[in-house]
């Protein structure tokens, strides 16, 4: 009998299609990685624009007719897609203290996504 060398036909096909599987299972972590990334990135553009208005809201006098009233005041930035809202509620907690609740929201592959803030301002 002859000594032979190499792979068959068979085994081949079978080294192909386990590392084809493994391809497509690399290929799925890469799409939900860069999906995931995605999402970090709309929240943390979120937060900075909450961040914005609150230091915004923050620095007005606490008189200004932003912070009077309980009525919801809504901002929207349509190009980025981020609606933000807040309401100001007066002496909930204390006397002479203003309560800004803020909200940002954003949709993330069609579903509706929130991020929410509670900051007080005391009258001085």
């Amino acid at each position: 009998m002859q000594d032979e060398k190499g792979l068959t036909l068979l085994e081949v096909l079978v080294a192909m299609v386990v590392l084809s599987l493994g391809l497509l299972a690399l290929t799925k972590m890469q799409i939900t990685a860069i999906q995931v990334n995605a999402a970090s990135g709309r929240l943390t553009q979120g937060t900075a624009f909450a961040q914005d208005k609150l230091e915004q809201l923050m620095a007005l006098p606490y008189t200004d007719p932003q912070l009077d009233d309980q009525t919801p005041h809504t901002e929207t930035r349509p190009a980025q897609g981020y609606t933000i809202t807040w309401t100001v509620a007066q002496d909930a907690l204390a006397v002479g203290v203003k309560t800004i609740n803020l909200t940002v929201t954003w949709r993330n592959r069609g579903q509706p996504k929130t991020f929410s803030l509670a900051f007080f301002k005391e009258s001085t």
